[in-house]
């Protein structure tokens, strides 16, 4: 189905102003779980995984969170050790997020250190170029590769991020997929140590990558 469109495989550091994680704290190393729109391709959901060391610092974050004029609402946040998940809603039309997928991408990951964003995508070679000339309208790309690759190279199994798989993973030996179901969201949550909302969200993205890829033959 790919045949014949050159395909790349980006990573990128990008800095812009408007990053919600720098209005937070410019020395903190965030990773962006999953970015989706919502009700609207320019108001998009987050949730982030802070490091902390004390409560404390947690509630400052969802307190800077919440006070960012970008954020609509805060959803859901829990505590696992010393990560902070967050969940948030925020408008947001110039995010590398927003810019990248209204182009097109086959795979996007991002997550935030000190450097800046790192962004990891899949997409082809002209959808690259336009993604580029979106990102440098509002911010800056420090640091550029590009590869470009077989399509044969991304067709088989569909992929999971690290959490989909790891709640897909946990939900089906815990026998959430039984009839009747032997656990609900609210196990898996605990046992994994994220809100019973985030692991609706990483099943229904699990299921749906591979209902797609099993539909597509």
């Amino acid at each position: 189905m790919l045949s014949g469109i050159r395909l790349v495989r980006a990573k990128i550091t990008y800095l812009h102003d408007s990053c919600t994680f720098n209005f937070i704290n410019e020395n903190m190393s965030v990773k962006l779980l999953w970015s989706v729109p919502y009700r609207g391709d320019r108001m998009i959901t987050y949730e982030s995984v802070y490091p902390i060391q004390s409560k404390d610092v947690a509630k400052l974050i969802i307190t800077k969170v919440r006070n960012n004029p970008k954020t609509l609402s805060v959803f859901d946040r829990s505590i696992n050790g010393k990560t902070l998940f967050i969940g948030y809603l925020e408008y947001s039309d110039n995010s590398p997020f927003y810019l990248s997928n209204r182009v097109g991408t086959i795979f996007y990951d991002e997550y935030t250190g000190t450097g800046g964003d790192v962004i990891s995508m899949i997409t082809t070679a002209d959808n690259f170029d336009l993604i580029r000339e979106d990102l440098s309208v509002y911010g800056k790309i420090v640091h550029r590769q590009v590869q470009e690759i077989e399509a044969e190279s991304i067709n088989g199994p569909p992929r999971l991020t690290e959490m989909q798989e790891k709640v897909l993973r946990n939900a089906f030996e815990m026998g959430f997929f039984n009839y009747p179901k032997d656990v609900h969201l609210k196990d898996i949550a605990q046992k994994i140590g994220v809100s019973a909302v985030s692991v609706d969200q990483y099943l229904r993205e699990a299921q749906r990558k591979l209902i797609r890829a099993y539909l597509n033959g």
